[in-house]
């Protein structure tokens, strides 16, 4: 269990209940132990998995857990990919991966690590926290407290493999337990979509014959057969479609491997080997009164350009902070009910897009093959030499181009000034990185502003000394929960202060878009993204921006009064 595990609220046994202890899951419980929330956490599962699933990581999710400490343990674990070989009929086309395009994220590389490692070091996060999952525990049945209210919070009947039956009253009640979720069967919320035909066949072993460090895929009339570096136990993972009428063992991967490579790898020593079908499926609604579904139980779809993880990890960050401020009072129903409307048209996107990957990738019927056996071979050279086209792939693959800003939780203070904001970042952008000096040490942007809250920058000239305690004043309810800097373009010689960021280099202003000439000011939320942008040195929109986040009423200032800096 936590160490806050019970709620406040005396209606409430915990005000989240998590099921699922998948990387979602995890991912989600380390956002909620950052703010102190109460929850628990449970897996039907008595141990681990022990298959490595997901294996890639993109940079943007690296970004999003870096406020938990565990990113530079992701990357000293797993296994970067600094290529793909393409290998098409007549060449083998090696194509630099995320070498452009990436010069605002610290990590700058799709990295290899097998699920069970991802989920040991969120697991050993979360033990460091004084957090407990609670395994060999599967949800029966969910309940509303109030049949009348469905945001009033739900009762959760537990079976227990150690002690019978439990219940849990919960505030909020989050389903990360896969596919098949019993959250959501339970909740009655719908799950629309389809399998594909084929069936696949998987494995993590050893194989002789490919270029390590590299990720290789063989495109033919007949299919694809793909291999992704690993770590751990296994050096390869191999997928491929599996012959009609074949079992998944070794000598069907060796047959595989000599049609796909005309004989130029030898498979042995297999650690795993699975067959499975493939879905495109989603949930109409993430979310519904108390009850929210993120990860597998939301969406799943084809694992091409390793999104699926990714994207539940997202799902968890853009949810847990909402959350923890709605258990302390601190959020409001329209900041609530945005996990949806934000996250599920980035569900929507990535299965879109990775079912018509998918399609091209695996399609024999006629006309549906020849983009992979015509006009790849055809394009893919050149416009693998088009810089801008590159860089824009790698981006969206990262998932560094990810916005929320048709978002209701994301304003502009400046909307009768539009030209100030087609500069750099707009709100419900991503914020972007860059090396600072902060008290005579060099830092990263993202780690100064990955607090437990939001982060307030104030950037430019002019702005008094007393500022930060104007904006603390201003949002008394938010107290601990706003970290206010400065960030300054200059000399590393100007004088330190607890509350300085010095852009020395000038990058992070590039990136974001401001100026050292004029006043800005900018809120991140806690998942990292831009919540609201404004120039001057008037304070009062992003004081009201706060409060309608936070469900706090608005303060009308006297006659004459501003809020201005």
């Amino acid at each position: 269990m936590a160490a806050h595990d019970n709620s406040e609220d005396p209606n409430y046994d915990v005000d989240v209940l998590i099921v699922g202890a998948g990387p979602t899951g995890l991912a989600l419980a380390a956002q909620l132990a950052a703010f102190g929330a109460s929850f628990r956490i449970i897996d039907r599962r008595q141990a681990p998995g022990t298959e490595s699933r997901a294996i890639a990581i993109q940079p943007r999710t690296l970004e999003a857990l870096r406020p938990f400490g565990v990113s530079g343990e992701l990357v000293a674990a797993g296994r970067p990919a600094r290529e793909l070989h393409l290998h098409l009929p007549e060449e083998t086309l090696e194509v630099d991966l995320f070498d452009t395009g990436l010069e605002d994220s610290a990590f700058q590389q799709l990295l290899f690590l097998p699920q069970t490692e991802t989920e040991r070091i969120l697991t050993q996060h979360l033990l460091s926290r004084r957090v407990r999952i609670e395994r060999g525990a599967e949800l029966q049945d969910l309940e509303r407290l109030d049949p009348e209210d469905p945001f009033a919070g739900m009762e959760a009947k537990i079976q227990r493999m150690d002690r019978g039956i439990e219940r849990i009253r919960a505030r909020y009640v989050v389903g990360a337990d896969g596919a098949g979720s019993t959250v959501r069967a339970k909740a009655g919320m719908d799950w629309r979509g389809g399998a594909y035909p084929d069936t696949f066949i998987l494995a993590d072993v050893e194989i002789d014959g490919a270029e390590q460090d590299a990720v290789h895929s063989y495109p033919t009339e007949d299919g694809f057969l793909f291999l992704f570096p690993l770590g751990g136990s296994a050096t390869w993972r191999m997928i491929a479609i599996k012959p009609p009428h074949r079992p998944a063992t070794l000598e069907t991967m060796q047959e595989l491997a000599d049609t796909f490579t005309h004989g130029a790898l030898h498979v042995r020593d297999p650690k795993w080997i699975s067959a499975f079908r493939l879905s495109h499926q989603m949930a109409e609604y993430f979310q519904r009164g108390s009850v929210f579904l993120a990860g597998d139980a939301a969406h799943v779809h084809s694992p091409v350009a390793a999104q699926g993880m990714n994207t539940g990890i997202q799902d968890a960050l853009n949810l847990g902070w909402k959350l923890a401020l709605g258990a302390r009072g601190l959020a409001s129903d329209e900041l609530i009910d945005s996990y949806h409307a934000e996250r599920r048209p980035v569900g929507q996107e990535v299965m879109s897009t990775t079912d018509r990957i998918f399609k091209l990738a695996t399609s024999r019927n006629g006309l549906k093959k020849l983009p992979r056996t015509k006009l790849l071979p055809a394009l893919a050279p050149k416009a693998m030499g088009w810089d801008g086209l590159r860089s824009q792939l790698f981006r969206t693959m990262a998932q560094l181009n990810i916005n929320y800003r048709g978002s209701s939780m994301v304003d502009a203070g400046d909307s009768r000034r539009p030209a100030l904001l087609a500069r750099g970042v707009r709100p419900g952008d991503r914020l972007p990185d860059a090396d600072v000096i902060h008290q005579d040490r060099e830092r990263r942007l993202q780690d100064l502003v990955a607090t437990p809250g939001f982060s307030i920058l104030l950037s430019g000239p002019g702005w008094p000394q007393d500022a930060p305690h104007q904006l603390r004043a201003a949002l008394p309810h938010l107290a601990g929960l706003l970290n206010i800097q400065q960030l300054t373009v200059g000399s590393s010689l100007i004088a330190n202060s607890p509350g300085i960021i010095k852009d020395v280099s000038g990058l992070a202003f590039h990136r974001l878009g401001l100026s050292s000439r004029r006043p800005e000011l900018l809120v991140i939320r806690p998942d990292g993204y831009v919540g609201y942008r404004s120039s001057g040195r008037d304070i009062t929109g992003a004081v009201e921006y706060l409060q309608r986040l936070t469900g706090e009423s608005v303060a009308e200032p006297a006659a004459g009064e501003t809020l201005s800096a």
